[in-house]
């Protein structure tokens, strides 16, 4: 297994990045991506980043919300139409105080309210069942530990875990079976460990191969992808929830993807988030690939 895949995403969390204006929504690069989403309206591609969430399209990069609501985001995820669910900490113009705990928006991002743990904590996962979107789970970093909500992310208990291989918050990717909540599965830098029961306790899957990030493509199959590092290296597809692997012929190199998104209408596009700030878009499931942005700057 290759180490030090935590160890680099702490390293980045830390940069001190420049100061950004806010004179005008339309940006050419970013830094820090904490979550990618494609729009439910369109072929559009939302970020959240440190600086805030943004709208990429062909035309252009632009800066989602007033100042006030253009925080730094955490474990972002889309639910449905224009309700977007995140965590992380706000932005120099909010009223807010740190850290968000869980908020939402109605309006597709424009605005941001917190619904549960506010200023208790900072999930940088929140993942959102694929079947079930009232099943989330949450890895909070201030105090290392799982959440988990089963009524929307309004409600929230803190989960008591036994059997990972570290503390709860080195997990690297986290994700639950679309037809049974209770199963989940969680990449770590020493392998692939698994949960039947809600997080509670854990045990090791596979040794010799792990996840930096998984996407459930829907909710009626078993059907994953995941980025995978270990004796299998780049994007694979699972259509048995990790138990085999297909190889999708892609990888990056001094690289990691740390988020990929499916379309919600079109099966064969898939767009990913990586560690250094480059994203990535299919529109045929993995026979070409666009660069989109290349270590946070836009590719024209």
């Amino acid at each position: 297994m290759k180490k030090g895949l935590m160890a680099s995403i702490i390293t980045l969390s830390l940069f001190v990045i420049s100061a950004c204006s806010n004179d005008t929504d339309q940006i050419d690069s970013f830094m820090h991506i904490h979550g990618l989403e494609y729009s439910q309206h369109d072929e559009s591609i939302f970020l959240a980043t440190h600086m805030g969430l943004i709208n990429l399209n062909e035309d252009s990069w632009e800066l989602v919300g007033d100042p006030e609501h253009q925080h730094d985001f955490m474990g972002y995820t889309i639910i449905d139409e224009d309700l977007m669910i995140s965590s992380g900490h706000p932005g120099a113009r909010s009223d807010y105080v740190d850290p968000l705990g869980v908020i939402i928006s109605h309006d597709s991002g424009e605005t941001w309210e917190p619904i549960a743990l506010y200023e208790e904590v900072d999930f940088h996962l929140l993942h959102v069942n694929e079947g079930n979107q009232e099943f989330m789970y949450g890895i909070d970093v201030y105090n290392s530990n799982l959440y988990r909500s089963n009524n929307g992310g309004y409600e929230w208990e803190m989960v008591d875990t036994t059997g990972l291989p570290g503390p709860v918050a080195s997990v690297l990717s986290l994700t639950s079976h679309p037809q049974s909540p209770d199963y989940l599965l969680a990449g770590t830098e020493t392998g692939l460990y698994e949960s039947s029961d809600g997080g509670q306790t854990w045990a090791l899957k596979e040794n010799n191969l792990s996840a930096s990030s998984f996407q459930t493509l829907d909710s009626d199959s078993e059907d994953l992808v995941a980025y995978l590092f270990g004796e299998k290296e780049g994007l694979y597809l699972s259509e048995d929830f990790g138990e085999t692997w297909a190889s999708l012929n892609f990888k990056v190199d001094d690289d990691y993807i740390m988020y990929i998104s499916n379309h919600p209408t079109d099966d064969e596009m898939l767009v990913l988030g990586s560690m250094k700030q480059s994203i990535y878009e299919t529109k045929d499931f993995g026979k070409t690939w666009e660069v989109l942005a290349e270590e946070g700057s836009r590719k024209n």
